[in-house]
């Protein structure tokens, strides 16, 4: 089965879309992680983590920053389920 995966990083402001294929979402999400982490690999941390961005993590965002945005069945359209516009 084919997922369209999005991938959400708050602090770069980027949307990363992947098509994966997975039997489920739950096995599609983390194939999805890795794509968009050897997309946009992150930069090292030159200072300790402060205590707020620990808390962070423990709250379901990782290390990178990137968190899973939306996981759909892909049609094969590349559609996010919003209707295309009519030509008139």
């Amino acid at each position: 089965m084919r997922w369209l995966t999005e991938f959400y990083n708050e602090r770069r402001g980027i949307l990363a879309r992947y098509v994966i294929e997975a039997p489920l979402p739950a096995a599609a999400v983390p194939l999805g992680r890795a794509a968009v982490l050897a997309e946009y690999p992150s930069t090292p941390r030159r200072s300790r983590l402060s205590l707020f961005e620990r808390a962070e993590r423990v709250g379901g965002q990782d290390a990178s920053g990137w968190v899973l945005y939306r996981i759909v069945k892909d049609n094969g359209q590349g559609s996010t389920g919003v209707a295309p516009a009519q030509a008139t």
